[in-house]
């Protein structure tokens, strides 16, 4: 009989462990994800009440010039929110949609994620006169697919500032720098670009689209000049004022406060005047954006800044080559150059005489340091060595911690109880919660049910 009661004693210990890995494992059960957003069916109407197909067939070539009046949007089921593809910027617009206040062209971007309040099978999008619209998505519920580019504003502060001279030189001459750093290490980096493409439509699209494959989130800065061709570096000043780019670049400094700059090659990699005159304009720039007397404007309005660390592509002295092949979490496993060639791969219209390279006379991991105020790197392949917390322009100092008061009885100076010995972790709240209380409490109960009748028995028998 003795041996029968240990066995039931087991069994209860053993349906009571069991009661707790089964409630354990249901509190460790991830949360099921929330279905990506679908593009609804809609049916768009100009004031005239004449459907728009236009801005309705997913295609970025057929556009409309937006003569004015509101569009309407109207959906069988709600609609969560809008996404506009937008030929150019085109100004500042406002909309209802059942009731909710909604705008959009702040900042200028021409792809443009406006997230509803509440639901709305319809809106009203009072768009401005002359703006050129290329589509309209009303998209369901869910988490938006990352088709759906949700831009935020140019960043105030920078940690790396990206200087391309057009749209496709990011991926082609500085490589893996933005997947590794923005994507990856979660770095504010910020992308300016010297020139425009608005002459090509198609282009700015590719800009965009391919920063943000490679993990961009802040929107670009791109500059009023316009995309010229120079075969010499003399060429190019004459085809560009030069007080003009020499203002711009310094803005950009005085404007980002970067801690490191990321610029072209001097000779322009394969021999684009402009590329020349990008990296020219910016060496004398990081020279003269610390003295307020030089573009007094951009001082005034953004104050002064001295960056720590420029960069130049295939820059010959104290080089610094990057490892752009170390498999990246934040992409699954790819590397950065992988990515950048994926990045590129947005640029449809370029894929014919460029691509990305990691050898050769444009190698994409070359670059050397141009200018330094924190000493030459020692290590090399990291862009931000030598540079600490007390470097960037944003740092706070932290406060120190305040001294904790006596207890009762207790006389200053003298550790209090709590203080001494280990240090005791507290129980994290997903891990100790109300709602885990529960099956702990079922457990126990049944345990001491078991074990209650066990001795019940035993009394009944004697034993």
């Amino acid at each position: 009989m003795e041996k029968q009661k240990k066995k039931k004693i087991r069994a209860a210990a053993l349906l009571a462990a069991l009661f707790f890995l089964g409630a354990t494992y249901a509190k460790a059960e991830p949360a099921p994800q929330i279905a990506e957003a679908e593009a609804l069916d809609c049916t768009l109407l100009d004031d005239q009440g004449m459907p728009q197909w236009a801005l309705g067939d997913a295609n970025r070539t057929t556009k409309l010039q937006w003569p004015g009046g509101t569009l309407t949007v109207e959906a069988e089921e709600a609609f969560y929110g809008l996404y506009l593809i937008w030929d150019t910027p085109p100004g500042e617009w406002s909309g209802q949609a059942e009731g909710q206040s909604i705008s959009g062209g702040k900042y200028g971007f021409i792809h443009e994620y406006i997230p509803l309040e509440a639901p709305a099978a319809r809106a009203e999008l009072t768009l401005p006169q002359g703006a050129i619209c290329c589509d309209v998505y009303a998209l369901g519920a869910g988490t938006p697919p990352d088709w759906v580019q949700q831009w935020e504003p140019p960043l105030e502060d920078a940690d790396l500032l990206v200087l391309p001279t057009h749209a496709d030189d990011e991926h082609l001459f500085f490589g893996g720098t933005m997947p590794f750093y923005a994507g990856e290490q979660g770095r504010k980096v910020q992308v300016a670009y010297l020139t425009h493409h608005w002459g090509e439509p198609y282009r700015p699209h590719e800009l965009l689209n391919g920063l943000w494959t490679v993990g961009i989130r802040s929107y670009p800065v791109i500059s009023d000049f316009a995309d010229q061709y120079a075969g010499s570096l003399e060429e190019a000043r004459v085809l560009y004022a030069e007080e003009e780019v020499l203002a711009y670049q310094v803005e950009l400094l005085r404007r980002f406060k970067p801690e490191v700059v990321v610029g072209h090659d001097l000779n322009g990699e394969y021999g684009h005047g402009v590329h020349m005159y990008n990296a020219d304009t910016l060496c004398r720039a990081v020279e003269i954006s610390a003295d307020a007397a030089q573009y007094p404007e951009s001082a005034q309005a953004y104050g002064v800044w001295d960056v720590p660390k420029t960069y130049l592509h295939l820059y010959p002295e104290n080089p610094c080559v990057m490892d752009w092949n170390v498999p990246l979490e934040h992409f699954d496993g790819k590397t950065a150059l992988e990515m950048a060639k994926l990045g590129f791969e947005k640029h449809v219209s370029q894929q014919t005489f460029f691509a990305v390279e990691d050898f050769g006379p444009y190698d994409c991991r070359r670059f050397g340091l141009y200018r330094t105020t924190v000493g030459p790197d020692v290590a090399g392949g990291d862009f931000f060595e030598n540079l600490t917390a007390e470097d960037y322009s944003d740092y706070v100092p932290p406060e120190p911690p305040a001294a904790p008061e006596p207890s009762s009885g207790q006389q200053t100076g003298e550790a209090p109880e709590e203080m001494t010995g280990e240090t005791v972790q507290q129980p994290d709240e997903n891990t100790f919660s109300f709602f885990w209380i529960w099956p702990a409490a079922g457990g126990l109960i049944l345990a001491g049910t078991i074990v209650y009748f066990v001795i019940k028995g035993k009394r009944r028998t004697g034993k």
